[in-house]
């Protein structure tokens, strides 16, 4: 098949000479005053060198762009396989607490770098370790323009760098920003707790527990122990607020805090001060069948309203199982003083008295004596009750000194 064909381009060749020898032609290029003559198979030549020399630059010249192109492509390609390798190294220089390498590292990295926020977080968290807040502040403000839809990231790292400098104020001012466009947000709700606790406001986390609570952001545990300092910590702030806050207040209270002894009696001594001494006498009382407690005992001898003959019969009912409980005879003796059993008053306090020396007892005790015309005796009982008070407190005082 080669040999025809060039058996074929080798007769078309000859003949071509032939004709071209006989009558080579000619051809004329004319423009303006210039003209142009020559051969025609000189013309055809040159205008198919012509050709083939556009065809060969356009040639030269599109593998030129393109060479180019994947110059460019390999670069980029170079670039950010480094930008990786600079990021990886800065992270590991910020676990190390290497915190100026590791800001660093993030910077360099961080235009060449697919995932540049974390690069600036990174950067900002070194430059707060490092002590450089101004910086810290220009690479957070580089991360929310890179944030794309990660703004609650970018400022949930801000209120969190800022809780650690010291920052209390704005740190919570970010993060109520940041609770209400997004109020689930357990890392938000865990900071803010921890914010409000350091801050000793109990009010705010008060309106924080529903949402702690529903969306599990703490334990259980933790959750409990929260409680447990912020209902007491409100008791007397609602106290101020009238009775009825008061009461609102405690009846929505978690059942843990409801029957816990500590609880009750500081819950019962704000009653008796508001003079919401029935109130305060049926709590105490239902609380004391279920559980013996001094504190409540003594405070129910406090709580002395218009049922006191009733309060005397229950404190009576006990007496034979506590009957050598100091306390508990003088609140028998403070309710029979107020029902004006005056021989029964007498007893139970000078039985209290022999079980513990309390200024308390000693204080009736004279009481009674001014309302049985004794004066001497009166004045012996105040006198040995104001001794009692400046001698070293004992177990039972300090028990009944320390009620909340």
């Amino acid at each position: 098949m080669q040999l025809w064909s060039f058996i074929f381009v080798l007769a078309l060749a000859t003949a071509l000479g032939v004709v071209i020898s006989q009558d080579p032609g000619y051809a004329l290029f004319a423009y303006g005053d210039w003209a142009i003559e020559m051969p025609l198979w000189v013309s055809a030549v040159l205008i198919i060198m012509l050709v083939a020399l556009s065809l060969l630059t356009l040639w030269f010249m599109n593998t030129l762009f393109s060479g180019s192109h994947k110059v460019k492509q390999w670069w980029k390609k170079h670039q950010e396989q480094t930008a990786r390798r600079q990021t990886y190294r800065g992270l590991l220089e910020l676990a190390s607490g290497r915190w100026k390498n590791a800001e660093r590292y993030l910077i360099q990295s961080a235009p060449h770098n697919d995932t540049p926020l974390i690069n600036y977080l990174s950067a900002a968290k070194a430059a707060e370790e490092g002590g450089s807040p101004e910086r810290r502040d220009h690479y957070l403000k580089l991360a929310f323009d890179v944030s794309a839809g990660s703004d609650v990231a970018v400022r949930l790292t801000q209120a969190q760098l800022q809780l650690e400098h010291g920052d209390l104020k704005q740190s919570i001012h970010n993060l109520e920003r940041l609770h209400q466009e997004a109020p689930k947000h357990p890392k938000v709700l865990r900071l803010l707790c921890t914010l409000y606790e350091a801050l000793n406001d109990w009010e705010s986390l008060y309106c924080l527990l529903p949402a702690l609570q529903k969306t599990a952001a703490l334990s259980p545990e933790t959750l409990l122990r929260l409680e447990h300092k912020i209902y007491p910590a409100l008791l007397p702030l609602y106290s101020q607020k009238g009775t009825k806050a008061l009461i609102s207040f405690w009846e929505n209270s978690p059942k843990s805090i409801q029957s816990d002894p500590t609880y009750i009696a500081q819950y019962a001594k704000l009653l008796i001060e508001k003079s919401a001494l029935s109130e305060a006498e049926t709590l105490l009382r239902a609380t004391l069948k279920k559980n013996w407690n001094s504190h409540l005992v003594h405070l129910y001898g406090l709580a002395i309203g218009s049922g006191a003959k009733k309060q005397l019969a229950f404190i009576e009912s006990v007496l034979p199982e506590h009957f050598d409980d100091p306390i508990l005879l003088l609140t028998a003796g403070r309710l029979c003083l107020n029902n004006q059993l005056w021989g029964k008053a007498r007893d139970y306090l000078e039985r209290s008295l022999s079980l513990a020396p309390l200024p308390e007892t000693y204080a009736e005790l004279g009481q009674l004596m001014e309302q049985l015309g004794l004066i001497d005796k009166r004045d012996e009982y105040y006198k040995k009750g104001l001794l009692s008070a400046t001698k070293t407190i004992g177990p039972i005082q300090n028990e009944i000194l320390c009620l909340p």
